[in-house]
């Protein structure tokens, strides 16, 4: 049962520190940009927002998700100047969100490729007993990370953001909720080459 949660998933970044594009990369049966992807449509969420660069071609996305009954839940979003950072993509996304009407916007990374489904469900359902909040964000070891769903009246304020920082720049600026997580593969960003060595060596934590 969908929800009218929109999530937005960030997938415009450089890749700077990989060297090489590592949404594209090979992770298990799929590639790391397009494992949390399948996640999220697999949940409750009534949308996804896939927020690119503009010479993206989606190559990391898997076929299967560019069929029914995927296709219908997810729309690609360009943004023409996600080389200035972050901010940028996610304002792109937000501007895309509210022509949907959202009842809460979900912001999600491309590079979190064991994001589990329980605990977006788990955001979702705590979200929606607390909506007189300003957003329900993920913590882990006691540090905000990604996901974060935000209420709708906070966009002018993650509007004002600006260059490569994400929206927790703002958390104190807010009245929210955070949920604890202990599962550290929920959590797991790849960013550099080691990191996905160690994904693929099973030497992670």
């Amino acid at each position: 049962m969908k929800n009218g949660i929109i999530a937005i998933y960030l997938a415009a970044g450089k890749s700077s520190r990989m060297g090489e594009n590592k949404l594209s990369l090979p992770l298990s049966t799929c590639t790391i940009g397009s494992s949390a992807l399948s996640t999220a449509l697999s949940s409750s969420l009534e949308h996804v927002l896939v927020v690119s660069k503009k010479e993206d071609s989606l190559e990391w996305v898997d076929p299967s998700l560019f069929c029914s009954p995927y296709s219908s839940q997810w729309s690609h979003v360009v943004c023409d100047d996600a080389e200035k950072g972050q901010a940028h993509s996610l304002q792109r996304g937000l501007y895309a969100a509210m022509s949907m009407n959202p009842k809460g916007i979900m912001v999600l990374l491309a590079d979190q490729p064991y994001l589990s489904r329980s605990t977006i469900e788990q955001l979702i359902t705590v979200y929606n007993h607390a909506r007189q909040g300003d957003f329900v964000a993920a913590t882990f070891k006691e540090i905000p990370r990604p996901p974060v769903i935000f209420s709708p009246r906070v966009i002018p304020k993650l509007m004002k953001l600006q260059g490569d920082v994400g929206a927790r720049k703002i958390f104190k600026e807010l009245e929210g909720m955070f949920v604890e997580f202990a599962n550290t593969r929920d959590f797991y960003d790849i960013d550099t080459k080691e990191d996905y060595e160690r994904v693929l060596g099973g030497e992670w934590r």
